[in-house]
């Protein structure tokens, strides 16, 4: 019996070594480019497709001061996105990898055309996660955004990518948009896709040159500039910064920003929005949809630029308190305007009427947008809380 066991126990065991895959696909780091950016243009009718590679030796710690930049441009042209991918092989040494994929850079021209055939082509990707970020190109083609040398970090892409979480966390124009959340907006009914614009500023000369970096203030860098707003997978216009400021307000997006109240001329006191909530809620009022934006947000006195205003007063933090909503309203009413003029409901007004009533939205989706997006009835309920003044309250200094 005891021979029995141990029989059955070899058996067992090497059934298992059987099934361990071991390392039979594995991929030596040498024999890869690794991907941070990949940049999308439309160039004499053809897609140009740019890809951002690290150079590992450059980005070491144990070196500095290499003469090579920290990552390479590899470009491929074609009539397809296959096609443009797979032609800069004839160039590239390695083969591609995307598993470390940061940022998508899409060109403003190609926005407008559609977006939908590298989506789709992303999609069939199974290497490629769905956590990097999305922006357009304002202004500029997707190419020069990934050739710009930036300071502090040295790979381009992991700067644009820190600077847009830090900005979307502590200024309201500015949204992180994954391709995650891209494939839901594009198949979700009732909502529109919204991306972050980033422009280059300075010459594109110097933008490519390892001298920008020398200098306290480089010549050329980039911005995080504006909302593009989508009909579909088409961009079909910019939000300012008051209508952006509106978006995030409205959409829940907002985690903290700065609202100035004038107290005299060209003299403001700041607020420091902490904390915001914000829901829609939808209604049918004599058969047609009704909407009212809810907003309730919390901030502190961080600026006081007018001396004689008295923020100990309990009744100047009221009338504060109201000014600051009325502030907010102004930059949701923007963005309001905007989604009603280009036809696109960017805020999700129509989502909102599918999820409370599914039976009215069945009647009226295939017209939202251009018919009846434009003529809903808003109303606005919106309180701003101010819930510290500061450690110094009103500030002795003359």
């Amino acid at each position: 019996m005891r021979g029995h066991g141990i029989f059955y126990k070899t058996t067992v065991v090497l059934l298992c070594l059987l099934m361990l895959s071991g390392c039979w696909s594995r991929r030596e780091l040498n024999e890869l480019l690794i991907v941070l950016g990949v940049g999308f243009d439309w160039v004499d009718g053809e897609y140009l497709v740019s890809f951002q590679v690290v150079n590992p030796s450059e980005i070491s710690a144990q070196k500095r001061g290499g003469e090579r930049p920290p990552s390479t441009l590899y470009q491929g042209r074609g009539k397809t996105m296959l096609e443009a991918a797979r032609s800069l092989t004839a160039e590239a040494p390695r083969k591609v990898y995307m598993g470390h994929l940061q940022l998508y850079v899409i060109s403003e021209e190609l926005a407008r055309m559609g977006i939908g055939d590298f989506i789709d082509n992303a999609l069939r990707d199974n290497e490629q996660r769905m956590d990097f970020n999305l922006v357009v190109a304002r202004g500029t083609r997707a190419e020069n955004i990934l050739k710009l040398y930036t300071p502090l970090d040295k790979l381009p892409t992991n700067s644009m990518l820190r600077s847009l979480e830090t900005s979307e966390k502590n200024w309201a124009p500015t949204v992180s948009v994954t391709m995650d959340d891209v494939l839901k907006k594009l198949s979700a009914d009732g909502i529109e896709l919204t991306l972050t614009g980033i422009k280059l500023i300075g010459s594109q000369e110097m933008a490519e040159s390892k001298k920008n970096v020398e200098t306290f203030l480089p010549q050329s860098r980039y911005r995080y500039k504006g909302i593009a707003a989508f009909k579909g997978d088409k961009l079909v216009g910019w939000l300012n910064e008051t209508e952006s400021k509106g978006f995030t307000d409205v959409t829940n997006k907002l985690q903290s920003t700065s609202i100035e109240i004038p107290c005299k001329k060209d003299t403001y006191i700041g607020i420091e929005v902490t904390s915001s909530n914000a829901s829609i809620e939808s209604k049918i009022v004599g058969g047609e949809p009704e909407f009212t934006i809810h907003i309730r947000s919390e901030g502190n006195i961080v600026d006081r630029g007018c001396r004689d205003v008295d923020i100990s007063d309990p009744a100047t933090i009221k009338k504060l308190q109201l000014e600051a909503g009325k502030i907010i309203r102004g930059h949701a009413e923007a963005a309001v305007k905007r989604s009603k003029s280009m036809k696109s409901d960017f805020l999700g007004f129509g989502a909102q009427l599918q999820k409370d009533h599914p039976s009215v939205w069945k009647q009226v989706k295939t017209d939202w947008n251009d018919t009846y997006l434009p003529d809903i009835k808003i109303s606005y309920k919106i309180k701003l809380l101010i819930r510290k003044t500061g450690t110094t309250g009103n500030s002795t200094l003359k």
